[in-house]
């Protein structure tokens, strides 16, 4: 029973990781719904069309990822127009607490929790084959294409030059 139950979850994996022409309603801990429609090729953010998106799976207590917290907020304070940065915690902090985190650390991009994404995540998680390390990054250019995934900490002037070269 157990192998059967196991190589069935299996094949829902591969199954769902091939699906084509998915949509899914992102929430962040401030109530802001986003539509992410997802083709063979692409993960595009319907209200960010044109920009450089970057997905950051972290974990409120993962060391490399409290690192990156001041690099991001830096990189998000320079205004550049054309970029996007979604985080979401992993480690399962719920709404209330992961606001109070965002307070604490003064964090300046949405925050998701992984309670109401976790579609969205596991999605990536086949798609990807991200095992769950942490930090780890998707960056989409301004086609919506996945043009990185990283997984471990950047310095500011690697999250830098990834979007420069983004912008072309």
């Amino acid at each position: 029973m157990k192998k059967l139950l196991i190589v069935f979850t299996l094949l829902m994996n591969l199954s769902y990781a091939n699906e084509t022409n998915q949509t899914f309603e992102l929430t962040t801990i401030n109530d802001q719904n986003i539509s992410v429609i997802i083709t063979e090729n692409t993960i595009k953010l319907e209200k960010n069309n044109d920009k450089v998106v970057f997905l950051l799976f972290f974990g409120h207590n993962c060391k490399p990822c409290l690192k990156e917290i001041p690099l991001l907020k830096k990189l998000m304070n320079k205004k550049h127009k054309d970029l996007t940065l979604l985080a979401t915690d992993i480690h399962g902090y719920n709404k209330e607490d992961l606001t109070k985190f965002k307070k604490e650390h003064k964090i300046n991009y949405p925050l998701l929790t992984r309670e109401d994404n976790k579609m969205f995540i596991k999605f990536i998680k086949v798609k990807s084959k991200w095992r769950g390390a942490l930090p780890f990054l998707l960056v989409l250019n301004k086609k919506g294409e996945v043009k990185l995934a990283h997984r471990g900490a950047l310095n500011l002037k690697k999250f830098e030059k990834i979007y420069q070269i983004m912008q072309k």
